[in-house]
């Protein structure tokens, strides 16, 4: 009975988890510090109506702290901060990678508009697929989410922008790409 519980509890805070809506701007104690990526996972720690308290967690990387991802092996973006500051996150651990670097677990809380958080999920991934196909499609068949990894996505979404085969608006970008990183092979 207690397994058939916490599954129903997993399944809920998977199919139910609250994510940013749209690229936003983050606060920590008033003071805009950065950027929130689209479909990026949080925790609401509060909310008055207006703006949301919330928990971020993922990994920074020792020599180079404006970036918060989700882990060392996945490097889908969560917050890009405007400067280094000791004060952006809370280090938890430190972690090292396959190549010896150190990285740090990490979470930080940070303020954001309440509108800019949804628990619509699909939406968010119906609305990016409908993109993808639309602009990738015009030029050669569309590859399957899975055909690449999380960290090789950007890379080739970038480069179709570069060589002007693809024009898309930058919040569209960052969607299509999460959507395509939440649906990548796994290493």
């Amino acid at each position: 009975m207690k397994n058939i519980l916490f599954l129903c509890l997993f399944i809920c805070s998977v199919l139910f988890a609250d994510v940013v809506l749209k690229p936003t701007e983050i606060l920590l104690n008033g003071k805009s510090i950065g950027m929130i990526e689209i479909l990026t996972p949080l925790e609401i720690v509060a909310d008055d109506g207006k703006m949301a308290k919330v928990k971020v967690k993922g990994v920074v990387n020792q020599n180079y702290q404006l970036l918060i991802q989700k882990s060392i092996q996945n490097g889908e973006n969560y917050v890009k901060f405007a400067d280094e500051n000791p004060q952006n996150f809370t280090i938890i651990k430190e972690l090292e990678d396959d190549y010896g670097e150190i990285w740090y677990e990490i979470e930080g809380e940070y303020e954001i508009k309440a509108d800019d958080i949804t628990t619509d999920i699909n939406m968010l991934y119906d609305r990016a697929k409908h993109i993808y196909e639309d602009s990738c499609s015009a030029c050669h068949r569309v590859h399957e989410p899975d055909a690449f990894t999380p960290n090789q996505w950007p890379a080739n979404i970038q480069s179709m922008i570069d060589l002007n085969y693809v024009i898309m608006q930058s919040d569209d970008l960052s969607l299509v790409t999460k959507y395509l990183q939440h649906h990548a092979k796994t290493e």
